[in-house]
């Protein structure tokens, strides 16, 4: 397959949406070409905590779960406060548990399923994200109808006659500019905008005091090239950052993110005070954490909340923060007041009214939260001593908004009418999460809307037997 010879499909980007995009593709018999402008493959599927939010498997019944399309359906409207598209909501509900059996079937294997951001009940199916995507990227590498381009950055989108569809992709490879032309249109899977602080001034100039936390490739370059073509833009006015990080970003492990506040943590500013419901969406809390004084607030919590550790998953992987010296601990309030810093009156009388609430209510007074995360999991006191303190802010590691997309994936202009050629799937996309964002929903959105766009290209129609003498 040469670089510069017609293919049938073109694929921008290199993380999940990508694979999963370029593998139905392959599968239909077409010639597919994925181009990555960093030096390695992942964007920021590698960089994610690797929850993947299914709904009505059989490990969550094995666990006692009981879950279903319709509460899951129920949950992503509702976290998106009414503002996600309910088309793009149901492709969703409807593919997921194909997409969860696909993954097994390429050898992804998840461990215990956990609950999360904006469940109502646990479905995060947890798995390194590192590896899930290598054993795809196996699979894509030995397709002969399959060629992948690293350090090859995509510039600009053209037609090659006037008034036809998008079929051609400039692009800038070993220092050379080339254009190839796309048989059947071009899936844009370029990830975010979070490493780009042009777009995060332009679109959401009150997030940028947090950390910068991103795939150091999401620049917006999809948003950008869909924009020149008429694009229309979805969600970017909810744009949030992500509670829970490290006060620091370690760029030898991305995911610093630590939530034992479902777990049934408390949340309190620099001066011990609570300041919102800590079962909301985390990217509800990192809106509001950054609104507290130095944007950083102390995650306190107990012996009992730090006996639930899950080794391997970065969210609620106490003990390896612990090991780190992410975390402090003290025998009383008092004593871990005074290693954080804080009041320790104020501590102790906010811990003590929480409790209190919770043995008379069964809900705090204070922010009316009701359940550890989302609708889901009783409180439970903050009391068994050792106490612990994780300090955090919050960070941009996703921006879940974009191009407009119809459930098909074609890309759609200001005006809602499909751009003939062009198609999105993964972060680039916006109008699926609305104003919030539940774990998980990410990773298979990523999936379904890749094997769609896929599909939609491709007429979801076998092109050919591509035999292996042809490609060069």
């Amino acid at each position: 397959m040469n670089i510069e010879q017609p293919v049938d499909l073109v694929i921008v980007g290199s993380g999940l949406a990508a694979h999963r995009a370029a593998l139905e593709a392959s599968a239909l018999g077409a010639e597919v070409l994925m181009i990555e402008k960093m030096d390695s493959i992942g964007g920021s599927t590698v960089m994610s905590g690797g929850s993947f939010a299914f709904a009505g498997t059989d490990q969550q019944r094995a666990q006692g779960i009981d879950d279903s399309e319709q509460r899951l359906r129920h949950d992503l409207l509702s976290v998106g406060g009414g503002e996600a598209d309910t088309a793009l909501v149901d492709l969703y509900v409807n593919e997921q548990l194909n997409e969860y059996d696909w993954l097994r079937g390429h050898g992804v294997v998840f461990s215990a399923v956990q609950l999360s951001s904006g469940q109502s009940v646990p479905r995060s199916h947890p798995c390194h994200p590192g590896v899930a995507l290598r054993l795809l990227n196996t699979a894509l590498s030995a397709q002969s109808n399959v060629r992948i381009l690293t350090g090859t950055r995509a510039k600009r989108l053209r037609r090659s006659r006037s008034g036809g569809p998008i079929d051609q992709v400039m692009m800038e490879s070993a220092g050379k500019t080339v254009t190839v032309t796309a048989r059947h249109g071009v899936i844009l899977a370029t990830g975010g905008f979070s490493r780009s602080e042009e777009l995060l001034k332009l679109f959401v100039p009150e997030i940028l005091s947090a950390l910068r936390a991103g795939g150091k490739g999401n620049e917006g370059d999809g948003l950008m090239m869909g924009w020149e073509h008429g694009a229309g833009f979805a969600d970017l006015g909810f744009v949030k950052s992500t509670f829970g990080s490290y006060i620091e970003v370690d760029e030898a492990e991305p995911h610093t993110t630590l939530l034992p506040v479902y777990r049934g943590a408390i949340a309190v500013n620099l001066k011990a005070e609570r300041f919102i419901a800590e079962s909301r969406s985390y990217k509800t809390l990192g809106q509001a954490v950054l609104r507290q004084p130095s944007a950083r607030a102390w995650q306190i919590f107990d012996q009992n909340i730090m006996s639930q550790s899950v080794s391997g998953v970065p969210s609620f992987d106490f003990d390896a923060a612990m090991k780190k010296g992410r975390i402090i601990q003290a025998d009383t309030l008092s004593g871990l007041a005074a290693l954080a810093g804080l009041d320790a009156a104020t501590l102790q009388d906010v811990v003590d009214t929480y409790n209190a609430d919770i043995a008379t209510t069964g809900k705090d007074s204070r922010f009316e939260r009701k359940a550890l995360a989302h609708e889901y999991g009783e409180l439970v006191p903050v009391q068994s001593a050792p106490f612990y303190g994780y300090i955090c802010t919050a960070s941009i590691n996703s921006t879940y908004a974009g191009l407009c997309v119809n459930p098909s994936m074609a890309v759609l202009n200001v005006y809602g009418e499909t751009i003939a050629g062009l198609f999105a799937a993964g972060e680039v996309v916006g109008g699926f999460h609305g104003e919030a964002y539940m774990t998980g929903s990410s990773l298979v959105k990523a999936l379904v809307f890749g094997k769609t766009a896929a599909r939609t290209a491709l007429n979801a129609t076998p092109l050919r037997v591509v035999q292996q003498e042809e490609v060069t």
